[in-house]
């Protein structure tokens, strides 16, 4: 795990992603780039090893997506 400040993937996303543009993250963990992205209008595709890190960043993002985005199953 390695966590870090939402500040730093903020000014990445605002400085070279366009508006409405997507961000990949192949190292996704708990989403904290995804909430980054969420904030600043981008879409988010996050990939991660870990089925823990996939349904914790679920969780993290839940309140935050509208319920469709999700699906039936949670992911």
């Amino acid at each position: 795990m390695a966590p870090f400040p939402i500040d730093l993937p903020l000014r990445a996303i605002a400085a070279r992603c366009p508006p409405g543009g997507r961000v990949l993250d192949p190292f996704s963990g708990a989403a904290t780039t995804a909430l980054a992205a969420l904030q600043l209008g981008r879409r988010y595709v996050g990939i991660d090893i870990s089925a823990a890190f996939h349904d914790e960043a679920l969780i993290r993002l839940a309140p935050h997506l509208p319920e469709e985005t999700l699906g039936e199953d949670g992911g």
